[in-house]
């Protein structure tokens, strides 16, 4: 079963969790003064959130607007300003090459898909959050069981083109997506059956044909041979049974046969299309602006998540390198979650200082910087005058 490599730098637990741990364990050394610039920090995220909502819902209406179609300007500056905000919610662009292991693996679902990748005049799959699960997959009728293991993607979101002359884009965001299912996302999947449904449909509708086919032959042959008889064609008495009444019999039968086998075949198939409609049903989360809404707010979770511990842990600890706080914050993320995280500790800092709460000393090129949290009565006063500027009049 493939496995994709680690998708994101996301940290699983939501920021009011995240925000409840660090007054919990955290704030005791700056009390009052912490959690208020921590508040502030929070609220300049949100608004900067808000901003780029704005000019994302401009750009993807304006891309609609010229038509969706690829490499025109207004079509690229959304593409690029969508990987920006994907970038920011810690999503991972999965490669092609990932892609074309999971379709290649085995399906977990009963359900064979099948794309056609020259459809698209662009594909990009993006992805955050993996686990790792195991389930057993029944065969043979039931009669053969086994145990496999799968990677299950948190969110997988679906920027597609098809290339059609009015571009025909299409943006998806699914949650906790099996890899091998990974098919069923795209917009021009079509449902196949397997090859062992069609045995199950086809084999003994070929049978009974066969068995029925041989009894109206051997009825046509005899009514032949009677027929050359009496016109003298032939001077062999034929011996007929049944005759023309086997004849229609036969023939009946045969085409109750094919009906039953055709009925059986589009029952079959209908149960794929439900299956695939269900499994889209229940795990999609969100389609076109709405997509790239709920990831614009995932995109202010993780870092305003980001933000709060880097400076959290810098008031309580004391300045720091990038890498000691990197390892500090993950030690306790993994204590409170119970499973590793890849805290973004460059983005964290560089977001920090960005917003005037950080300050760092370069100690030469042997050796790494050391970052300091600006002690927070003065960080709350830089942050609300920052508040005044950028918030509403």
């Amino acid at each position: 079963m493939t496995h994709l490599k680690p998708t994101d730098h996301s940290i699983p637990a939501s920021l009011e969790r995240v925000t409840a741990w660090v007054a919990a364990d955290q704030l005791a050394a700056g009390g009052a003064p912490t959690a208020s610039a921590l508040r502030l920090l929070t609220a300049l995220l949100r608004l900067e959130s808000t901003d780029r909502a704005d000019t994302l819902k401009s750009a993807f209406a304006a891309t609609i607007e010229a038509g969706a179609v690829p490499s025109t300007p207004t079509y690229d500056a959304f593409v690029a300003a969508l990987h920006e905000l994907l970038g920011r919610a810690n999503y991972r662009e999965i490669s092609g090459a990932e892609l074309q292991e999971a379709f290649n693996s085995e399906a977990l679902s009963s359900v064979k898909i099948q794309v056609d990748m020259t459809a698209f005049a662009a594909l990009h799959i993006f992805a955050r959050g993996k686990d790792r699960r195991a389930e057993t997959v029944r065969s043979l009728f039931g009669m053969r069981k086994r145990r496999v293991e799968f990677d299950v993607l948190e969110r997988v979101f679906v920027f597609s083109s098809l290339a059609t002359s009015d571009g025909a884009l299409n943006l998806k965001l699914f949650g906790n997506i099996p890899v091998p299912d990974m098919e069923m996302l795209l917009p021009n999947c079509k449902v196949k059956m397997r090859r062992v449904d069609q045995a199950v449909v086809f084999l003994p509708a070929t049978i009974s044909v066969v068995l029925a086919a041989s009894k109206v032959l051997f009825s046509l042959t005899a009514i032949w041979s009677a027929i050359q008889f009496y016109t003298g064609l032939s001077k062999d008495e034929p011996i007929v049974s049944g005759g023309w009444g086997l004849v229609a019999a036969g023939s009946f039968t045969l085409l109750g046969i094919t009906m039953g086998a055709y009925t059986k075949y589009q029952k079959r198939r209908l149960e794929y299309a439900n299956a695939h409609s269900r499994t889209l049903y229940f795990q999609t989360l969100d389609s076109e602006s709405g997509a790239f809404l709920r990831v614009l707010d995932e995109a202010f979770e993780e870092e305003a998540k980001e933000a709060v511990l880097a400076y959290a842990f810098l008031v309580a600890h004391g300045p720091s390198t990038e890498q000691a706080l990197d390892e500090r914050v993950e030690q306790w993320l993994r204590t409170k979650i119970g499973a590793p995280v890849d805290f973004e500790v460059d983005d964290a800092l560089a977001k920090l200082e960005r917003l005037g709460v950080a300050t760092r000393t370069r100690t030469g090129a042997d050796t790494s910087d050391t970052w300091a949290a600006v002690p927070p009565s003065i960080a709350t006063e830089s942050l609300r005058a920052r508040w005044v500027t950028m918030g509403p009049s």
